[in-house]
């Protein structure tokens, strides 16, 4: 299932981007059903920055997610590669349980105009069990929707607070 989203900040561009690439940011988020972020590393090369963030889920999971889980540790790696010079970000989703029954990824786009910065999002989900997936991937898309939101409101609040970084 695809998914397009669009966020707006009152902000240059490079102050949203290095936001998005700061470790202290990353860890301060609070998503609804998410415990704490936690870093687990960070790499820059030049105009690339490669950040692997694991999150938990800890909301309560309804029965097809159960049984397409068989495991209630809902836990994945996000992993981001920035590209400072494009302004582009490719990013991957990778669960802990059943790696292979789920592939998640896109594109994050950041644009200028005057002083406003514009991120669209472009990235799909799919769940690789016969049956479920297109089924799960419905109920798993508008939770990803509601975070993502909240995470911009999060990052709006944070590039106000940190204008210099």
């Amino acid at each position: 299932m695809k998914f397009h989203l669009e966020h707006r900040f009152d902000a240059p561009l490079e102050q949203v981007e290095a936001a998005t690439a700061n470790p202290a940011f990353l860890e301060s988020t609070r998503l609804p059903d998410v415990g704490p972020p936690k870093v687990l590393s960070r790499d820059e090369a030049g105009d690339t920055v490669t950040l692997r963030v694991q999150y938990q889920y800890t909301g309560s999971l309804d029965a097809l997610a159960r049984r397409v889980l068989r495991s209630g540790d809902v836990t994945w790696v996000q992993e981001m590669v920035i590209d400072r010079g494009t302004h582009e970000t490719r990013f991957t989703v990778t669960p802990k349980v059943y790696p292979e029954r789920f592939e998640c990824g896109g594109l994050m786009r950041l644009t200028e105009s005057q002083g406003v910065t514009e991120r669209v999002i472009d990235g799909e989900l799919r769940i690789k069990v016969p049956l479920f997936g297109s089924r799960a991937e419905g109920l798993i898309v508008p939770g990803l929707r509601s975070r993502m939101k909240r995470e911009a409101e999060l990052l709006d609040e944070w590039v106000k607070s940190h204008p210099h970084g």
